[in-house]
């Protein structure tokens, strides 16, 4: 399994700051990248493999599972080398397939070539390293320079201004890998931009919330976070009476939009339709005029450079997939840039269901399909660019298959299950689920738990159940650990079992609302939490971190919550495919970083001492909004006179830098954070005076 996490590798489980919460689950897997990659190239991972079974607290049990998993994974790294393949995940699927490296490569340079989508820049080696250095450094200037200028015509307010802020210590470049999608003939290759740390993420980060803040405003779209979501809402549409016996079912999906949109098409259409929707979205856009808008998402696409197999490129056509602006850019593309008749006539009719699961697009359909099928087709049809894009391929009917669904309406009777693609993993069993469920068993009950939010009939539920016990057959599990599994999974909602593992006490429908219950009441409580914890600031600590309560001159003047680390395992994805270049490649000039680590450490003792002076320093203003940005909450819209009447003196900005700092500080170990504190607070005043507008 792809997202198999391994259970006992956590010797080198660190906080993974990825933004994977920031991100609003509109990346895939691919698209996320352990922290611990920050620091190791390829090569090195060896080192943390070596320690797999050497933690000190291991039990022997836990120690001889991770020796055997260690061997196993040099095994497999070992056999790949020698026979020179390469390993890769299916891009819809969770399997892993190996290729010829040197085909797979050629393979790969064949879809830059002949995609019109990239343009090659120059060369990239260690001679000649400046090349990624100097472009990126040319995306940060570019970036701050634009910030900068808006922040003092008071087209952004200076939190906007922090929030798309780009945080050099941390800054890198794109780059790019590929995945094959085993659900087409021939195995044809998608790409994976890897963009989590580039120069122009965080303004992307920004602008995902307004735009499809405004375009779920507009045309209704709802966002559905899994296929259980999915579910959830279309019994909710049936149960309202809008489910009839004529309703159509519609899937498409618009990756080739994302990959292939016009630039200058985009940006058109984006003009559009922020001026014609503008008098009803004005006061979802956070203070923004409709040109700043459109100035810092050409900002974006402009700067889409990446490294692909020591070379530099840029992305001239489409968005990068790992961008949280490609996919709402596409939908205002799609639907308002061709012909409108389509959206128009949904949003017309309230009643119809139109969602999406990022950049796969369902709806109900109550009229004829062909009259569908004719919207849908002059959405494309006045379509003028290179490189062409081509039609949708739209799915239709009273029965689909989206995602790892079925959907059927039998005469005005909703009908779900789960679907296995044969062309994909069909016994497969992805850990999709949270990271909670890194053991067998905790995975075992979550599959369980899925099927049954999804399945509306026992008859399916069960089907699904044995696919499950399959699945873990295959993998070596022994059915006692199987039976033991499943019965926990049933005492957990109160369903006695006889030996054939049958229900006794209860019918399906009562378990079913049961554990949908549950999940509401999870969803519920992590919400409250969320809201509750706003007030508290947590300082993650490493396991050798001497007993914080003994340092009380330090802590003595703010109040302080101590918690352990987040850990979230590697992968076996992780461990296998090798998709990130040199770090050399990506960042600044090696000697540039160098040279600011030996300054942090020469200032390391003087700072410790003096940092929680940023935290007594900040004044209520700047912490309501610290914990605005903590939760990720959508803002209230800015009143335009409260925001012009604010102050944006030296003193104010650097008042509000600290606070903005506090936010680092609680995603980190206490010593880093500390250091970044103290560093930034030296940058503050000189940045500050020679800022250029």
């Amino acid at each position: 399994m792809v997202e198999h996490i391994l259970e006992y590798n956590n010797d080198f489980q660190i906080q993974n700051i990825d933004n994977d919460l920031s991100d609003g689950n509109e990346l895939s897997y691919h698209h996320k990248v352990h922290s611990i990659f920050e620091y190791y190239d390829w090569d090195e991972i060896i080192k943390i493999i070596d320690h797999m079974n050497s933690k000190a607290n291991m039990t022997f049990v836990a120690r001889e599972i991770a020796q055997v998993q260690k061997e196993n994974i040099l095994s497999m790294r070992r056999y790949l080398k020698k026979e020179k393949l390469i390993m890769r995940a299916s891009y819809e699927g969770y399997s892993f397939h190996t290729y010829l490296a040197k085909e797979f490569q050629e393979k790969a340079s064949n879809y830059i070539q002949q995609s019109g989508i990239y343009q090659f820049i120059n060369e990239i080696d260690i001679k000649n390293s400046t090349i990624s250095h100097n472009c990126l450094n040319n995306i940060i200037q570019e970036v701050e320079t634009t910030l900068n200028q808006l922040l003092y015509s008071k087209s952004i307010n200076y939190y906007q201004y922090v929030f798309m802020d780009p945080k050099r210590i941390h800054i890198q470049l794109n780059y790019l890998h590929f995945v094959p999608d085993t659900s087409e003939k021939g195995d044809p290759l998608q790409p994976i931009i890897i963009c989590k740390n580039g120069p122009t993420f965080n303004i992307a980060l920004y602008l995902n919330r307004i735009l499809w803040r405004i375009f779920n405003q507009v045309t209704g779209c709802q966002k559905f976070n899994n296929s259980d979501n999915l579910v959830h809402t279309l019994e909710q549409y049936a149960n309202n009476n809008f489910l009839d016996e004529t309703t159509l079912f519609v899937a498409f999906n618009i990756n080739d939009i994302c990959n292939q949109f016009s630039h200058e098409n985009v940006i058109k259409t984006l003009t559009k339709f922020l001026h014609i929707y503008w008098s009803d979205i004005e006061k979802n856009v956070e203070g923004l005029r409709a040109e700043t808008i459109v100035e810092l998402v050409w900002l974006v696409l402009k700067n889409q450079y990446f490294v692909y197999d020591n070379k530099l490129y840029q992305q001239v056509h489409g968005g990068a997939s790992g961008s949280l602006l490609t996919i709402p850019l596409a939908c205002i593309y799609l639907f308002y840039g061709q012909c409108s008749c389509f959206i128009y006539t949904l949003v017309k009719n309230r009643n119809e269901l139109f969602g999406r699961f990022r950049d796969d697009f369902f709806l109900t359909w109550s009229d004829s399909k062909d009259q569908l099928e004719i919207l849908m087709n002059e959405v494309m049809v006045k379509q003028e660019q290179s490189p062409t894009i081509l039609p949708l391929k739209i799915m239709i009917g009273t029965t689909i298959n989206r995602l790892d669904l079925q959907l059927t309406n039998e005469n005005g009777h909703l009908i779900t299950k789960i679907y296995h693609d044969p062309d994909k993993d069909e016994y497969e069993l992805p850990n999709k689920y949270d990271y909670y469920t890194n053991r067998p068993s905790s995975l075992l009950k979550a599959a369980l738990k899925h099927a049954i939010r999804c399945c509306s009939k026992e008859v399916d539920f069960q089907k699904e159940r044995q696919h499950i016990e399959l699945c873990y057959l295959i993998r070596g599990f022994s059915l006692d650990f199987i039976a033991q599994c499943v019965e926990e999974f049933y005492k957990e909602f109160d369903v006695n079992l006889d030996n054939d593992h049958l229900f006794i006490t209860i019918p399906y429908d009562t378990l079913r609302q049961r554990v949908i219950k549950m999940y509401e009441n999870e969803i519920a409580l992590k919400k409250q939490q969320e809201i509750s914890s706003k007030n508290i600031l947590r300082v993650p600590y490493p396991e050798n971190f001497n007993d914080p309560s003994a340092n009380n001159d330090l802590f003595n003047a703010i109040e302080i919550e101590f918690v352990p680390c987040s850990q979230t395992p590697l992968t076996i994805n992780d461990y296998l495919v090798e998709k990130r270049p040199l770090l050399y490649e990506l960042f600044e000039e090696p000697e540039q970083l160098e040279q600011q680590s030996e300054e942090n450490k020469q200032i390391k003792e003087e700072y410790e001492q003096e940092s929680l002076e940023f935290f007594l320093a900040a004044d209520q203003y700047d912490q309501n909004y610290f914990q605005y940005l903590a939760t990720l909450t959508s803002p209230q819209p800015i009143d335009r006179k409260e925001y012009n009447s604010q102050d944006f003196s030296t003193e104010h900005l650097q008042t509000f830098e600290q606070s903005q700092q506090r936010e680092f500080h609680a995603q980190h170990s206490l010593a880093e954070s500390l250091q970044y504190l103290r560093f930034n607070d030296q940058q503050t005043d000189s940045d500050l005076d020679t800022m250029k507008f």
